[in-house]
This record gives structure tokens, C-alpha cells and sequence, in this order.
């Protein structure tokens, strides 16, 4: 199989194959981008607006479990909250669905590319989509992309994804395990614009209602995502209001660099080598019988990493998995294997780290 940089006619653009952002994000020259940052913050001002950028995400993310109502937000946990930059680079995101992470930055990206001239992209406006092949897991798993913007140019992302009750589709709660293909499993939205000028717009709001069993539900969780999203937004312009936009900027691409840098020393005390997994779904529809091979094959060279499926059944029914939502799984078994490593001659401690 060859790999997605070989595969010089194909076209990763969400529409007939799983979006794949490019190195450079093609953005409309109308859409200004703020990108001004403080190249030297104190390091009390440092951990003050790092923190407080941290609890922003936390408490974006109880909003919407207090204000859905929907055990999959207050007791599934099926949510994540996330901040990221301009350009669509990850700050937070938060404690709760891991996978998620992985199917955000696709789709802020997306949003930057496909959306940023025509409609456009200005403050108020609010993004909803839950269409696999730009980034998400499935079709429940419905984000709400909300731009930040200070002085008419775009600062930062706030963004939530939630697991809803049912969005159409053959079975009811749309988990269509005999689905032949995916317009039997529910409406597919590309990311469009539900709030325009802090207005929901009703048409479209109408659209994506008349698709679920359950409107009245689908419908409070839509608005609890919006106000966790505007709490989000309403924290991040006050802390710029305090420290300048330059100041909270300049944290965020310190974020960035220490997490890199971080990362890269530890990928420096893994050997290079190569590893691989292989598991087996038993089934891929009702009545299925066979077992389908599922394969991982992890080459480390260096800082360089790279995750192969070659050797993974064909895809047969339901089960499987687009781009996005491969990487967000990827994602999440990384991030645990990778936190912070304790020697045996480390004394334990009785705090745990975040």
C-alpha cells in the first residue's frame, strides 16, 4: 500500500478521501491572522496565563456536562473541550475524551482552507460538523469550532466535541453496526456555519435538528456545547484584556515549544527500531462469523515516528475507521506511554502528576 506522500494524484480533502492537512494551509488572504508574540514572558507570568488557559479548558468542558443533561457528558465523559492556535495548533485540550484530540485539529484546519473565503470566517461565527472524513470519529461525535478574534484579527480556537443521543441513520442512537455504507449511518455535516454574528442561524439549526429521533435532546446538547464555547471565548479575551495579546500569544508558543521540546527528549532515550501488533475484530456486521485482522507496524528512526495499518483487513461493513479518527486513537496510546518515566532509584511521591 502505498504511503499518502507517494499518492501524487490523490486529493486528501475530506470529500472522497480523509482529510489530510497539508504542511501549508491554503487561507484565504481576507481572513487576518494574529500572530504577534511576546518573545520574552516572566516566568511567574508564564505559569499564571499557562494555568489560567488550562482551567479555561476545564471549565469549558463542565459547562457543557451541567448544561446538556445527557449522561454521555456527566457520567460517559464522552466530550472534549479544546484551545488551539490561529493556525490550528493544539494548546489544551482537555481531561476527558482522548481519542478526540485527535479529529480537532483536522477540522479547525479544514475549517481555515474550505471556509475561510467563501463564507467566510469573522467574529461571532460558530462551525458545526460531524462528517468523518474531515475529522471525527463517527457521526455522533458532532464539534462546534468557535474562532477567537481580538482587534478583527483571528487570535485562537476554542472548540468542543460531544457524543450525541442520535443523528439519523438505520438504528436508533445511530450506532449502525449493519450499515453497508455510511449514508445508512446518519446525516454527514462538513463543518458549516450554525452561529453568524452571535445568532444561530435557524435554517441551518433546522436542518441538522430534522435528522435526529431526538431533537428536543440533540437540540440541548447543541446549545449546551455553545455556551461552553462562549465561556471559553468570554475567558481567553479577558485574560487578553489583562496581559495583551502579545503576552497570552507568546505563552501559547511556549506551550508549543515546551511540549515539543519535551517530547523530542524523550523519543531521544527510546532505541530506534521497529514494532508491531496484531489484533483481531471478531465481527464486522450482524450474522458475521470470520474474524478481520488488524495490524499496527511502528518504525522509530531518530525523532521520526511513523505508524503503518499495512496488513489490516479490507474494510468490510461498519467497523473501520477514517483518517481522523485513526490518528485520535493513535493518540491517545501514545500520550500514556509516553508520560513522564520514573527510574527505579526515584523516591515515590504521594502527588500524581496532572
Amino acid at each position: 500500500m502505498p504511503k499518502v506522500s507517494e499518492m501524487k494524484d490523490a486529493v486528501f480533502d475530506g470529500r472522497n478521501r480523509g482529510y489530510v492537512p497539508p504542511k501549508k494551509l491554503s487561507i484565504s488572504p481576507r481572513l487576518k491572522l494574529h500572530r504577534k508574540g511576546a518573545k520574552s514572558v516572566d516566568p511567574i507570568t508564564y505559569e499564571v496565563i499557562r494555568h489560567s488557559l488550562w482551567h479555561v479548558n476545564e471549565e469549558h468542558g463542565a459547562t457543557i456536562q451541567r448544561l446538556s443533561g445527557s449522561p454521555v457528558a456527566m457520567y460517559a465523559l464522552d466530550l472534549n473541550p479544546s484551545i488551539l492556535t490561529e493556525d490550528g495548533e493544539f494548546v489544551y485540550f482537555g481531561p476527558y475524551m482522548q481519542y478526540m484530540s485527535g479529529v480537532t485539529d483536522t477540522q479547525v484546519k479544514w475549517v481555515l482552507e474550505y471556509r475561510s473565503d467563501n463564507p467566510g470566517i469573522a467574529d461571532g461565527d460558530m462551525f458545526l460538523a460531524n462528517d468523518p472524513w474531515v475529522g471525527a470519529a463517527h457521526q455522533q461525535d458532532v464539534m462546534l469550532i468557535c474562532p477567537v478574534f481580538w482587534k478583527e484579527e483571528l487570535f485562537c480556537w476554542v472548540t468542543n466535541c460531544l457524543h450525541q443521543y442520535d443523528l439519523g441513520g438505520i438504528t436508533p442512537s445511530s450506532f449502525c453496526g449493519s450499515a453497508e455504507n455510511a449514508f445508512e449511518e446518519g446525516i454527514c455535516i462538513p463543518p458549516v456555519k450554525i452561529v453568524e454574528g452571535n445568532e444561530i442561524r435557524r435554517d441551518i439549526e433546522e436542518l441538522y435538528l430534522r435528522s435526529s429521533r431526538k431533537p428536543e435532546a440533540v437540540a440541548l446538547d447543541f446549545r449546551a456545547q455553545l455556551a461552553g464555547n462562549i465561556t471559553a471565548r468570554d475567558r481567553v479575551l479577558a485574560l487578553i484584556g489583562r496581559y495583551s495579546a502579545e503576552v497570552v500569544k507568546g505563552v501559547m508558543r511556549r506551550i508549543l515549544d515546551n511540549g515539543e521540546r519535551a517530547f523530542l527528549d524523550k523519543l531521544k532515550r527510546l532505541p530506534d527500531g521497529v514494532w508491531r501488533e496484531r489484533s483481531y475484530v471478531e465481527c464486522c456486521r450482524p450474522g458475521d462469523r470470520r474474524t478481520h485482522q488488524v495490524m499496527l507496524t511502528l518504525r522509530k528512526k531518530g525523532s521520526t515516528l511513523v505508524f503503518q495499518n499495512e496488513g489490516t483487513a479490507p474494510q468490510d461493513g461498519a467497523m473501520n475507521a477514517t483518517y481522523s479518527g485513526w490518528r485520535g486513537a493513535i493518540m491517545v496510546a501514545f500520550n500514556q506511554l509516553s508520560r513522564p518515566w520514573r527510574s527505579p532509584s526515584t523516591p515515590r511521591t504521594t502527588c500524581s502528576p496532572r
